[in-house]
């Protein structure tokens, strides 16, 4: 059974109007599309690693050494004669998934805890965003380096740990979207039926300001990735006999004068990466921002 525009209401063919110049705006957006693409095949590369990677991950030549690129190693190899373009494809492995769950993390602690202070107002909101606010003082990096000498350098660790760290934002964010919505008479007729708040929340208004979390979540991955970059440098990060761009730059940094090649493809990769995640979360950011739109 289909449904003509006549028959929808007003609140569905609106946001089904705003959602369709969002993706226009995108489309025009020639940066945002070539970032799109480009992490897409970036994905795709470091997701299939095991099938297209020219050499085992684990394969060494003692004997072959550190050389530079040629037609059987295109991005060259390290002091151990392991293949980069190997170490680099299983490394985007695990940088990528340090980005999308840590920004996972951040997203549902800063969504949870933004709506409910948004939302409930009063004594409530004012405590919770003290909270925020105190840890905004506080410096992260210290924080999280305590816990990898504390717990160790465990990987699964790492994820919460820059997850826990990085949903500050996104609370005050939340928090302002929520106030905003909870003024709306869609809110105030589910109010009416005697629905509870936790349901109007994560039923009506979280729904509603899904926008603002998209351009988030975009723009926080690339930071996340940097912040474990930054970690792996300095050896509190992920560790052998794992990798990531974080450490194969950090063994980069230490040999550049002698094989620039170790820097470079995977500082390369890395960058590509960043930037496309950025061209796409400012090209959403433009997209969804009707105001801005209009002007």
């Amino acid at each position: 059974m289909s449904y003509s525009s006549e028959h929808l209401p007003d609140e569905d063919i609106e946001a089904s109007s705003l959602w369709r110049d969002a993706r226009l705006r995108l489309q025009k957006n020639h940066l945002a599309v070539a970032g799109a693409l480009a992490l897409v095949i970036v994905i795709l590369a470091v997701s299939l690693a095991p099938w297209i990677a020219p050499y085992e991950y684990d394969a060494q030549d003692l004997d072959l050494g550190a050389t530079a690129p040629s037609a059987a190693h295109w991005f060259g190899t390290d002091i151990f004669g392991r293949d980069l373009l190997t170490q680099i494809l299983y490394g985007g492995r695990i940088s990528l998934a340090v980005g999308f769950i840590a920004t996972a993390v951040a997203l549902v602690i800063g969504v949870s805890w933004g709506s409910v202070a948004g939302y409930c107002g009063g004594r409530i909101d004012a405590v919770m965003m003290r909270f925020v606010d105190v840890l905004y003082a506080l410096p992260f990096m210290i924080f999280i380096i305590l816990l990898m000498v504390v717990f160790g350098r465990n990987m699964i660790l790492l994820f919460l740990a820059i997850g826990a760290v990085e949903w500050l934002t996104m609370a005050r964010i939340m928090r302002t979207q929520v106030q905003s919505l909870k003024q709306k008479e869609f809110v105030e007729a589910a109010t009416s039926t005697g629905l509870s708040p936790l349901v109007i929340l994560y039923r009506h208004i979280i729904p509603n300001a899904v926008g603002p979390m998209i351009v988030y979540t975009t723009l926080t991955i690339p930071s996340v990735m940097l912040l474990e970059a930054f970690l792996s440098f300095l050896g509190l990060g992920i560790q052998p006999p794992a990798t990531s761009w974080g450490l194969l730059i950090s063994y980069g940094a230490e040999t550049m004068e002698e094989y620039p090649w170790l820097l470079i493809f995977p500082g390369a990769a890395l960058t590509l990466t960043l930037f496309s995640l950025n061209f796409l979360g400012d090209g959403l950011r433009d997209a969804l921002d009707v105001r801005g739109s209009k002007d």
